[in-house]
């Protein structure tokens, strides 16, 4: 066991004492973790002098580039042996962060918000939302704070200072503006219709819309929709504008049409050739074939219209 402990003892020994002996290596990239950039973080094999902080660490998720003069300068100083062998030698020292997502803070600022008495059912805009990303240190707990929070319920606008991470020295601190807004709930088609489709109840969910965008002719109840058809199409997630519906038309233009007309005494019926086209209810001009006298009548169903009781004379010579 002795002579096996020396053979490996004697193998190993100029190996390490040739490690010790390389020369320092400049690496291309680096990741650092804390605040401060380190000599072991720049070069490789330096040994007790690895540990040496010689410059701050970028801000967390950001990256810096050190080049060869600036390099050769530290190496220098601190009884490096090494020299650029170009210009061109440089390291990017990238710090690892953590992100606090938009989403996250946006939370806080509507609890925050609720606190202040922002009223039921209402949603708010960050007027500088591009720039409520935050990256913060590993190893940091991602808390958040929203102080001093001011909102006017009159304009309706409302500021805030966001701490993240919340009562931390290093926080990073930022002020957010912005404006809150009354929302309403509006039914909307599911799937885009087209003229000629009946809407259906499974045609129609709810959204939320800023109430100051809902317009007089805009259908707020699903009743308005359900059993309508477009005149035009109508495409899924949109408000509806009642105009652009109708009943589903039973009766076209220049149709042949069955003229009832009901008296407690008889029913008579008659041949007619529609002027209008129009759905189950609706009003339209109708041509009597055989006297050629134009008519109002009610649309019972589809090729069936009711005449007023104007007289018997209206569907007969």
């Amino acid at each position: 066991m002795k002579r096996l402990l020396f053979a490996v003892l004697l193998f190993a020994a100029p190996h390490v004492a040739l490690a010790a002996d390389l020369p320092a290596d400049l690496r291309s990239a680096a990741t650092v973790d804390g605040e401060a950039i380190r000599l072991g973080d720049l070069w490789d094999n330096l040994g007790d002098k690895a540990s040496v902080a010689v410059v701050a660490a970028p801000q967390p998720g950001k990256r810096i580039t050190l080049d060869a003069r600036w390099l050769y300068a530290v190496a220098q100083n601190n009884g490096i042996d090494w020299r650029p062998a170009s210009n061109f030698d440089r390291i990017v020292v990238a710090r690892a962060g953590q992100v606090v997502e938009a989403a996250a803070i946006e939370a806080e600022l509507r609890e925050a918000l609720d606190m202040e008495g922002l009223p039921k059912g209402s949603s708010f805009d960050i007027t500088n939302r591009a720039n409520l990303t935050v990256t913060i240190p590993t190893g940091t707990p991602p808390t958040i704070a929203v102080r001093e929070m001011i909102l006017d319920t009159r304009t309706q606008r409302f500021s805030a200072i966001v701490e993240v991470p919340a009562g931390s020295p290093s926080a990073i601190r930022m002020k957010v503006s912005g404006r809150t807004f009354t929302m309403a709930r509006l039914p909307v088609l599911t799937r885009t219709v087209n003229r000629g489709e009946t809407i259906g109840e499974k045609d129609v969910q709810w959204i939320e819309v800023r109430e100051e965008n809902v317009r007089r002719d805009i259908a707020i109840e699903p009743r308005e929709l359900i059993g309508m058809e477009p005149r035009f199409q109508v495409k899924a997630g949109a408000p509806v504008r009642i105009s652009d519906l109708q009943r589903p038309v039973m009766v076209g233009r220049n149709a042949l049409v069955t003229m009832v007309l009901r008296t407690p005494y008889m029913t008579l019926t008659a041949q007619g050739r529609s002027v209008d086209e129009g759905g189950r209810g609706d009003t339209i001009k109708v041509t009597n074939l055989q006297t050629k006298q134009v008519v109002e009548a009610k649309i019972e169903g589809p090729g069936m219209v009711s005449v007023a009781s104007a007289g018997p004379r209206v569907l007969s010579n």
